[in-house]
């Protein structure tokens, strides 16, 4: 909706035809708290319904975003498109409660009524009108398709088509649905639960709430692309975040029953700590004859670790390797964390003991656990030794170690031999970060170490250079 607020603040120029120059009427100048919330949207604000919308962009069009922006200012200045519209005044209050009432009216000539009124919709005023429609249960076909010729680029704004395709669930009208979702799905663009947030809302039996779902996913396969690979996942996530487990359990069912798909919902139960139902679900893959993969006992790993529940946690473990043989470098580092974290430092390290002897190398933040884990018991010493040791396996980690360590000295206080592992990673050829390195020289450069820090400097310098 920015290209459509700045389209706006250009009511403000005079663009003579036979020119590319532009000037102003009377040059004054005006400060942005005049500007800005004149053109911009009430959906800016951090308060409105939009402004952490789940809508999600392709890079590829969020790469395109200057671009498109340059491109529509240049087409704007150039040929006067839609200046019939924009250069309207904006409708008022009364006007926009009027034009609701043509359209529950359903007037024969709606486009001609509208036009009448010469007028123009802020972003606001658009969202208004969708909302109150919405609550009515009133369609917004013919006024999508009004808008889709008087103000296209709002059209096309996730948040608008989001609208629209909640209003078509509300009102059954699925065959809608597809032309708009087929625009976004061109574009990369997945317009999220608050388009299909109707499922919800509509207070429907069991029988006819299935009944839409399974419309609803047709519609998904019938627009393809971006729709049919995260919608099916969108449905599970929308009713398991509200414990309709039922209808959950309906999409997965509708969609073929795939592993992948009881995985999302797993992680959702994992997410509440419903162990109980987590567990319930491995046993019901199984009867399914869909055989549970590593990411499913990973779930139920971390839930019953979430719990508290070491003992089943080490079991797990166990069975995972015994019988199923699915044991990863995620799941150690899943009890791994954990147990650090509940101080059951002694069962961390026989994990990591287990992992050397699998050739299992710990991820960066297990690495960073266990040396929180012996700092914070007051063994620096061995945390040390442990980052020492890493770095003689050729861990990839190893950079990441040594800074931590040095962090982790500067916070207690003991810059010097923060200064001292720096200098020990960089003998051995590993280069520090950035910040922590900087933070470090600033501390000396503090303590007046000013020969220290111009060591590090030059040793720093000389490791860029290579």
């Amino acid at each position: 909706m920015g290209i459509r607020n700045l389209c706006y603040i250009l009511r403000f120029f005079s663009i003579p035809r036979s020119s590319s120059s532009f000037h102003f009427f009377s040059y004054t100048p005006l400060p942005s708290s005049f500007l800005f919330p004149i053109g911009c949207s009430s959906l800016c604000s951090s308060d409105h319904p939009f402004a952490h919308s789940s809508t999600f962009h392709s890079d590829i069009n969020n790469g395109c975003l200057s671009l498109a922006l340059h491109l529509h200012t240049r087409k704007y200045f150039s040929s006067y498109t839609y200046k019939s519209y924009w250069f309207r005044p904006y409708a008022t209050p009364e006007q926009v409660s009027h034009i609701i009432a043509l359209i529950r009216e359903d007037v024969d000539d709606l486009g001609s009524e509208l036009n009448g009124m010469n007028v123009s919709l802020s972003d606001s005023s658009v969202v208004e009108i969708f909302q109150r429609l919405a609550c009515e249960r009133v369609s917004a076909l013919r006024f999508f398709d009004w808008l889709k010729g008087s103000d296209p680029e709002l059209c096309v704004d996730p948040d608008i088509g989001a609208l629209f395709v909640n209003n078509c669930g509300l009102l059954g009208n699925y065959e809608a649905m597809v032309p708009i979702l087929s625009e976004f799905n061109l574009k990369g663009v997945f317009l999220g639960m608050k388009a299909f947030g109707f499922l919800m809302d509509m207070g429907l039996d069991k029988a006819s709430s299935m009944e839409c779902v399974r419309r609803v996913m047709d519609v998904f396969n019938e627009v393809g692309g971006v729709y049919r690979s995260c919608g099916v996942q969108l449905l599970i996530e929308m009713f398991g975040d509200s414990g309709c487990f039922e209808m959950a359990e309906f999409v997965i069912r509708t969609a073929g029953r795939k592993m992948m798909h009881y995985n999302v919902l797993m992680r959702i139960l994992c997410k509440k700590g419903d162990c109980a139902r987590v567990g319930d679900w491995v046993k019901e893959i199984k009867r399914c004859d869909c055989d549970p993969n590593g990411s499913s006992y990973d779930f139920l790993l971390s839930c019953l670790c979430k719990n508290g529940k070491i003992d089943e946690a080490c079991q797990m473990l166990e069975t995972m390797e015994k019988d199923y043989g699915l044991a990863d470098v995620r799941t150690f580092d899943i009890l791994v964390n954990f147990l650090c974290k509940c101080h059951q430092f002694g069962l961390a390290l026989k994990l990591l003991d287990k992992m050397s002897l699998k050739g299992i190398e710990p991820s960066i933040l297990t690495h960073a656990a266990i040396i929180k884990c012996y700092f914070e018991s007051g063994k620096h010493e061995e945390a040390h030794e442990y980052v020492i040791g890493s770095a003689g396996m050729l861990s990839y980690s190893s950079n990441a170690n040594y800074s931590l360590l040095a962090t982790l000295y500067l916070k207690n206080g003991n810059v010097l031999l923060a200064h001292k592992v720096l200098s020990e990673m960089m003998d051995k050829g590993l280069k520090p970060n950035f910040s922590v390195y900087m933070k470090i020289r600033k501390r000396l450069e503090k303590q007046d170490e000013k020969d220290l820090s111009l060591e590090l400097l030059r040793r720093y310098s000389s490791l860029i250079e290579k």
